[in-house]
């Protein structure tokens, strides 16, 4: 294969976390004997622009299909995150309701209705099945991958945008240079797209391996975006780090010569440079570091089942299933997970077919451990439950797997 961005084939592989299904693919009772598509999961390293990808695309018509279970609006901390990013970006580049502001990956349209109070017009472009809910609230929504095709089909209808928003969905692009064809397109000569990415930094340092899916195509640094915007007539004009999702890349980019470029640019290229991140070395300790992780975590398990205590799953992250998967646990040692997702209670997770039930089941059972599946805001998560009343120990998966008791 060649690499998404500089198309070289000089890629080389540093992790391997086996043969997984969909980590989004949740199945449910009557389709648990059937035979369950699989496909590789490995890492490579662009050794010509530092792209972190998949060595593997899967057919994107299979991962975001009518039944795909995320739905962004059901996550609180996603909300407001959304809501302080939607306010800045309508302060930073003065938008207007003469302007209009289009998301990319739009869901069920969680992000775009902050718009509604700026009066800024909005369209929505999303593949899935989730879209049904955008549509309900009355918002725009294009019902399609987004590529060049789309880009066009969109202008005609509804104009050029000043703003495109591409939140956790930019990694996940199977055709990237049909899907940059398209933002040329539909950009406004001044307009500005904005990217949210899993920053590979937040992923080495944290250990940060189940981010890793079938959807994330691409472990984004600044430098391999910044040949990516070059070749298609862009520059990136500014870029921060923000929390959400255990760390992830804020890039905004527009056309060469219409914006001031940021010196926050070159700051994040040095700090990159600095921590490695363009070196083989760097990645090959981090896959070693994920091994010792997993064989850690099935200790902690194994020795938690041999005095008869009860484990469950905290929440069913897509993340979760590349870590259930990967370190092999399946119903026998994690009884099942809990949620608050409607769409994904009653189901059962690929792979490792542990079924999910709601939320109120931990505290009527009250087991012994509850083994934290969305780990990055283990604080949260834990305060939370402590507080609904859940008395039982936590299971933190990584970066070091260790019972804490909250």
């Amino acid at each position: 294969m060649n690499c998404f961005i500089c198309k070289k084939s000089k890629l080389f592989k540093f992790l391997s976390l086996g043969h997984q299904p969909p980590s989004d693919a949740f199945l449910p009772a009557e389709a648990l004997q059937k035979p369950e598509a699989t496909f590789p999961l490995d890492l490579l390293l662009c050794e010509d622009c530092s792209l972190i990808q998949l060595g593997y695309t899967v057919d994107p018509k299979i991962l975001f299909a009518e039944d795909y279970a995320y739905n962004s609006g059901t996550n609180k901390v996603l909300r407001e995150h959304f809501k302080d990013f939607i306010d800045k970006l309508v302060s930073k580049y003065k938008l207007s309701e003469k302007d209009l502001a289009v998301d990319i990956g739009s869901n069920d349209g969680s992000l775009l209705e902050n718009y509604a109070l700026h009066k800024v017009k909005i369209l929505g472009i999303d593949p899935s099945g989730v879209t049904k809910l955008a549509l309900q609230k009355g918002q725009p929504t294009i019902v399609d991958f987004f590529n060049e095709t789309t880009a066009k089909a969109a202008v005609k209808k509804y104009g050029e945008a000043k703003i495109i928003t591409a939140t956790n969905v930019f990694a996940h692009v199977d055709d990237l240079h049909s899907f940059m064809r398209g933002i040329t397109y539909l950009l406004a000569p001044d307009g500005v797209f904005v990217s949210e990415s899993g920053y590979t930094h937040d992923m080495v340092e944290g250990l940060q391996y189940d981010f890793v899916y079938h959807e994330h195509l691409r472990y984004y640094t600044l430098k391999p975006l910044t040949v990516l915007f070059e070749m298609f007539g862009m520059e990136v004009i500014d870029a921060e780090r923000v929390p959400i999702h255990g760390g992830s890349i804020r890039v905004h980019a527009g056309f060469k010569g219409k914006h001031p470029v940021s010196p926050a640019v070159q700051k994040i290229l040095a700090e990159e440079k600095k921590s490695g991140l363009y070196d083989k070395k760097t990645y090959l300790d981090f896959a070693k570091k994920v091994e010792k992780t997993k064989l850690s975590l099935q200790k902690i398990l194994m020795d938690i089942k041999t005095v008869d205590h009860r484990i469950v799953g905290i929440g069913a992250p897509a993340k979760g299933n590349t870590l259930l998967n990967y370190c092999k646990i399946d119903s026998q040692i994690v009884s099942y997970l809990v949620e608050t997702s409607e769409r994904k209670i009653g189901q059962f997770t690929p792979g490792m077919h542990i079924q999910v039930v709601e939320e109120s089941q931990l505290f009527k059972d009250q087991p012994e451990y509850a083994l934290l599946l969305s780990w990055t805001i283990a604080p949260i998560l834990m305060k939370k439950l402590r507080e609904k009343g859940y008395k039982g120990k936590f299971i933190l998966p990584a970066p070091k797997p260790v019972i804490l008791d909250f």
